[in-house]
């Protein structure tokens, strides 16, 4: 029966009243909607946007948006990225820390790649051939001197197909291993070669690798560490634009078109003709590796800007901040920006820049970048700094792994040793010590910049073929540095789509891979939920109908007794449950996951009004009939009782379901855990990673929202009903 009737409507106080019924059920349903929304924005977000906590993601409706937020896929977190993009977009803001701060400041972002694409589209030709030069030019450039910003998602793939085909190569019956099977064999192998036992492919991470301090003067990538060489093959899969969402398809469809031989991704072993037939087409539609130089020139601008040193040598205050003008006075140059100054420093410019540069070189400059002639007087220099440090040749021979006679027969080299032995490591670190001594008139001095001005310089001829065919206003070379901002303007609008919704499904693929072949979460958790249904039908209503149907001594203490364990958290009780189930032999097992939630007070303190409502009647009408009790409490009064049933149906659902801490108090075995308790280790591994887990929370989410929905026509049937009559 309508609450209103149908003339009473027509009154104005009527119709405001049901205005604000139906505002507040809006209200109330948004309230409710919009943190599910913001968990599910949340997983297709990155560092740019996931602080933003937006129901509605931003870059699904801003290219300028989606622009800004690719580049995450080039500079990681970690070790003064924020310098290395300021260093090649020179009209980034100063104020660009953090990724965190660059999604928040929109209108800055927008800027920068509104500025970025339309300068491709105004000038398409001279920035696509600049793009491809980056391109070609990266293709050989060294390893050693590069940064990558690695996902665990991609480097587990990586590692996880590297190593099968392994074990595919080294062993006959491997072909005959489910996918399970050959997993763990190749974590087997894996574990074997960097000696360190890993349990789980999503235990491997590359933190240490993404912080290494390349920044710092006396710092070698560790030759002998055999995880750092799986670091430099993902790299190098990561320089082959391996990880670029659509580029294999984009390229195999190019490899039909012009009967090229398809393979991917391309390796040192594939044909010299697919190669060169790649790196043109990678030139043109994705320039811009992933794997980009360190910046030495961002380097040399953060120590004018932000170091004491550089205040001092400038005779200013260190409370002043080194500007333009000042650099142009220390320099005698004109620049209007220090972005625009040149690197490295000219040889003709002033001493006071001079200064400064020098004192970055003995001071700052990477060792790993420096080289020098070893000629005869370096060896003489060589040998008598060894003699000095040393003092006998005993010690030097032991260091050396050497049996020298004479101090004349050590020789120096003039770059450092590979460091792959103990003898060379040893070497190294004597070698550095040298050249620490060493003038600055005789170090020679190597970076991406110069690498690039030698690059451009051998293929154009002269400062003026490289500014006819760019479009630059260079006056010198060294104004010149490696265009990473234009090639990857070009790869992100080729590869738009691709670049934005693919690593949304990676978030989704990882989560499904870590639930359903980590362990045996799906099972244990069907089994878990099987039986905690079971135990909710049966035990509960059997309990709640005994203390209605029979007048028992004692019943209503009996009552109080299992309200009174709702009074306390489940964390009080945990301990002695623990205790109890240890002491009976039931850890790891499903008799611990559902015996001490079989019962629940509640339930049977509510199924025994909901039974006590129901007619005398229809109990004495079933007795006369012949129905047993049993019979009774099957056919009678369980059926009137399904919306309870319902309600106490979906609670122990999600009770069984989403309960993670004591299915991992009872369950150490990890192939015990519930997915709960899989999603609870998800967000302890990627912590950092937000984005992933809250892709794990809209996926395991999903089984309680389709058992709500088909629970709902139930529950609903015992509110309506009840209030009709």
């Amino acid at each position: 029966m309508s609450h209103i009737s149908v003339v009473g409507r027509k009154h104005w106080r009527s119709r405001l009243y049901i205005a604000f019924v139906y505002f507040m059920l809006i209200s109330m349903g948004i309230t409710m909607i919009v943190p599910f929304m913001i968990t599910v924005s949340g997983s297709a977000t990155n560092d740019y946007d996931y602080q933003r906590f937006s129901p509605v993601p931003r870059f699904l409706y801003s290219q300028d948006d989606r622009y800004i937020k690719g580049l995450t896929k080039y500079f990681n977190r970690y070790r003064g990225w924020s310098h290395g993009l300021k260093g090649y977009f020179k009209e980034a803001p100063q104020d660009w820390s953090s990724w965190g701060k660059i999604g928040e400041n929109t209108e800055a972002s927008d800027g920068v790649s509104r500025g970025r694409i339309n300068a491709l589209k105004s000038n398409e030709e001279q920035i696509r051939l600049i793009a491809a030069d980056y391109s070609k030019f990266m293709d050989t450039y060294p390893m050693m001197d590069t940064q990558v910003a690695l996902t665990q998602t991609e480097s587990i793939e990586f590692l996880r197909n590297y190593y099968e085909q392994k074990v595919l190569e080294e062993d006959p019956k491997a072909k005959d291993y489910s996918s399970k099977e050959l997993r763990q064999k190749s974590l087997d192998r894996l574990a074997k070669f960097w000696e360190t036992p890993y349990k789980s492919y999503y235990t491997i991470k590359f933190n240490n690798e993404l912080r290494y301090p390349m920044d710092f003067q006396t710092w070698y990538p560790p030759a002998m560490d055999p995880k750092y060489v799986d670091f430099l093959r993902i790299k190098d899969a990561y320089r082959n634009q391996m990880f670029v969402p659509g580029l294999q398809e984009k390229w195999e469809a190019h490899c039909k078109q012009n009967n090229i031989a398809f393979v991917f991704p391309i390796a040192e072993t594939t044909e010299p003709a697919v190669r060169e037939a790649w790196y043109d087409f990678k030139a043109k539609v994705a320039p811009a590796s992933m794997v980009i130089p360190f910046s030495m020139r961002a380097q040399w601008l953060r120590f004018l800007t932000t170091t004491e040193k550089a205040l001092t040598l400038a005779n200013l205050k260190l409370t002043d901040s080194f500007t333009i003008e000042i650099y142009n006075q220390l320099a005698g140059t004109d620049y209007k920006d220090l972005k625009d100054t040149p690197y490295p420093i000219p040889a003709n410019y002033e001493e006071g820049i001079q200064k400064l540069w020098h004192t970055f070189i003995m001071e700052k400059y990477p060792l790993r970048l420096i080289s020098f002639d070893a000629n005869d007087g370096v060896q003489k220099d060589y040998q008598a700094f060894l003699e000095k440090e040393f003092k006998t040749l005993r010690i030097a021979n032991e260091l050396f792994g050497t049996s020298y006679k004479d101090w004349d027969e050590f020789k120096v080299e003039g770059e450092a040793p590979a460091g792959f032995s103990k003898f060379e490591q040893n070497a190294r670190s004597i070698w550095m010590n040298f050249l620490k001594k060493m003038p600055v008139e005789q170090r020679i001095l190597s970076s991406s910049e110069m690498a690039y001005q030698k690059y451009l310089l051998n293929k154009y001829e002269n400062i003026e073929g490289i500014n006819k065919v760019y479009g630059w206003n260079l006056s010198i070379i060294e104004e010149s540095y490696p265009s990473f901002a234009e090639a990857y303007t070009v790869t992100f609008i080729e590869n738009e789509n691709a670049l934005t919704t693919t690593p949304i499904f990676q978030n989704y693929k990882l989560i499904f891979d870590f639930l359903v072949l980590n362990g045996k979460a799906l099972w244990v958790t069907f089994v878990l939920i099987t039986l905690t249904m079971i135990a909710t039908l049966t035990i509960n209503p059997l309990c709640a109908y005994a203390l209605s149907r029979f007048n028992l001594p004692g019943q209503t203490k009996i009552l109080l007794f299992m309200l009174a364990t709702m009074a306390f958290p489940a964390m009080v009780s945990a301990i002695p449950a623990y205790l109890l189930m240890r002491d009976l032999g039931m850890l790891n097992t499903f008799t611990a996951l559902v015996l001490p939630g079989a019962a629940n007070g509640m339930a049977i303190f509510i199924l025994k009004g909901f039974f006590d409502s129901l007619p005398q009647e229809l109990y004495e009408a079933a007795t006369i009939d012949g129905a047993r009790e049993m019979q009774i409490f099957k056919m009678v009064a369980m059926p009137m009782v399904k919306p309870i049933l319902a309600i106490n149906c979906v609670n122990a659902f999600i009770g069984a379901y989403n309960g993670w801490e004591w299915a991992l108090i009872i369950c150490q075995d990890q192939d015990m855990w519930t997915i709960a308790v899989w999603m609870y280790q998800a967000s302890q591994w990627w912590q950092h990673n937000p984005w992933i887990v809250s892709a794990g929370f809209v996926v395991v989410s999903i089984p309680t929202m389709i058992v709500f929905l088909a629970s709902q026509k139930v529950i609903l049937k015992g509110i309506v009903i009840p209030s009709m009559k």
